[in-house]
């Protein structure tokens, strides 16, 4: 009752915002914006109703027409379950995929499909699989497919009204308004995605009676927390539907040891440090551990044993945090306030009779590039070592802002996006386990080419990754160099890609001023 409450709260939230928006709007200046929430209405419909068919096409996936999608047992369980609960047995599908997970995604209870992947079969036992289908059982009892399409007309809303107010002149300061809370909303909808997340763990843990079944299968879908049995030449991405984990991809893979101080040590990350619940805020899913802790007060509300413990050491370490996040947020000021300048300089001088500075726009641009190169400075920092993936996932400093400079020893399984032959990442498998490499170059169609060109080569090969370990959503290596085993290095330049521009920025600033003297 408690996650059903808080959905409710998050919709009216959501479209207390909009109507907020177009009440003052239409009182205040009569403009007709039903055609935008008409416009608005009818892209959101068209992606509901359209949107299974588009993923069929774009995801290969094997229906059970076309050979067996789930084992027996599990299959007995998902028709008991079915029966039980009043649902519409699914359209089952699979996927050839070595990174586990699974998902759902329809229109309705009656048009719902379950579709896994082949490494959730291989690396979950019997009841962890049931416990990750009665999860997605429970998106499609809980009519998450209409709540969150529903959700997601809000912010389209708000921003068709913001487009709308934009075009009078005398509604302009409404309109910024109504962007800054379309701006809002969009972390509403995502609060509540990650609330339905949470109502289908509760489902699943109360269907089968054994929470536990799910917090080992969440470890293992969300940190790869299992040997991998077989090497899959292709793997599978996810689509944003509603599954398991968060299925922008299908990149959680690092690996360590599951159960007592293994995990505990691993899920350390998500609970002491600061970014994590930041990162959280643009997620569709909630931190792992949070999720844990949440089953396991479901195990102990039914007088089961907790057999994952969080550890015991929960405190923030906000240490570094300050400087880090100033860094992080130092260049997106400067150009914030570059933009404002340049935008409200015409509109100083006609409304305000305000002349700005000359100097002012060539010191901000200059400001704005000093920052972004120290941002990439310390982003990029450290002398590359020798490290496995186990390892990395106890290191509860890093983060996106605080990477470490590590050397990566492994074989390539295939892309980071499964089944996405354009996408130029890929999954690294090391002795302790699997991480996803990010290919960045900051080069138009550099990753494109590397994808449709060379990604295929080093499936299945032995290599060495350089690069920085990260962990924001999800832990990944971005990688600097990839060495195959005929000894040839690939790089990727995203480094100093930032640093030129942001060179090239201050460059420009000095130059502009010196114009000025």
């Amino acid at each position: 009752m408690k996650l059903l409450v808080r959905s409710f709260v998050l919709l009216v939230l959501l479209y207390g915002l909009v109507f907020a928006a177009g009440d003052f709007f239409l009182t205040r200046h009569g403009l007709p914006v039903w055609m935008a929430a008409l416009f608005a209405g009818l892209v959101v419909g068209a992606q509901y109703w359209g949107g299974p068919r588009l993923i069929e096409l774009l995801l290969k996936i094997r229906w059970e027409e076309e050979g067996n999608a789930l084992p027996a047992r599990n299959r007995e369980f998902l028709e008991k379950l079915c029966a039980q609960r009043g649902l519409r047995m699914p359209r089952l599908g699979r996927i050839e995929s070595d990174s586990p997970n699974a998902f759902t995604f329809g229109r309705f209870r009656g048009d719902a499909r379950v579709v896994v992947t082949d490494g959730l079969l291989y690396r979950l036992d019997r009841d962890e699989i049931d416990a990750v289908l009665a999860h997605e059982m429970g998106h499609v009892e809980h009519h998450d497919f209409i709540v969150m399409t529903v959700a997601a007309l809000a912010p389209l809303l708000l921003y068709e009204i913001y487009r709308a107010a934009w075009q009078n002149d005398k509604a302009r300061p409404f309109a910024e308004g109504a962007y800054l809370l379309y701006l809002l909303s969009q972390f509403l909808v995502l609060s509540l995605s990650r609330t339905r997340e949470y109502f289908a763990d509760q489902y699943a843990a109360r269907l089968t009676g054994e929470p536990d079944k799910l917090v080992s299968a969440l470890l293992k879908i969300g940190y790869g927390i299992a040997a991998a049995e077989r090497e899959q030449s292709r793997a599978v991405g996810a689509a944003a539907l509603m599954g398991i984990s968060n299925l922008r991809s299908g990149r959680e893979l690092a690996l360590g040891r599951y159960g007592g101080a293994g995990s505990a040590s691993i899920l350390r990350w998500d609970l002491v440090n600061p970014w994590a619940r930041l990162y959280e805020l643009n997620s569709t899913h909630p931190l792992t551990a949070l999720r844990i802790r949440a089953l396991n007060r479901e195990a102990e509300a039914m007088h089961r044993e907790v057999r994952c413990p969080l550890p015991e050491d929960q405190k923030i370490r906000w240490k570094a945090f300050p400087l880090e996040l100033a860094l992080w947020a130092a260049p997106w000021a400067g150009a914030a306030t570059l933009l404002v300048s340049i935008g409200l300089k015409d509109w100083l001088w006609f409304a305000k009779g305000i002349v700005l500075p000359p100097h002012v726009v060539p010191s901000l641009l200059a400001c704005t590039g000093v920052a972004w190169m120290l941002r990439t400075w310390f982003r990029y920092y450290g002398t590359f070592r020798r490290a496995t993936i186990g390892e990395l996932l106890e290191d509860v400093d890093v983060s996106q802002m605080r990477p470490r400079a590590v050397r990566l020893e492994g074989r390539i399984l295939g892309f980071g996006v499964p089944g996405a032959f354009w996408c130029p990442d890929l999954v690294l498998r090391d002795a302790t386990g699997l991480v996803y490499v990010l290919y960045r170059q900051s080069i138009p169609f550099a990753g494109l080419f590397f994808a449709l060109s060379r990604a295929e080569q080093y499936f299945g090969k032995d290599v060495v990754i350089e690069g920085w370990f990260r962990r924001g959503l999800t832990p990944c290596v971005e990688m600097w160099s990839l060495t195959g085993a005929d000894g040839k290095r690939r790089r990727a330049w995203s480094r100093w890609v930032q640093h030129a521009v942001a060179a090239s920025m201050v460059l420009g600033g000095l130059v502009m001023l010196e114009a000025i003297r």
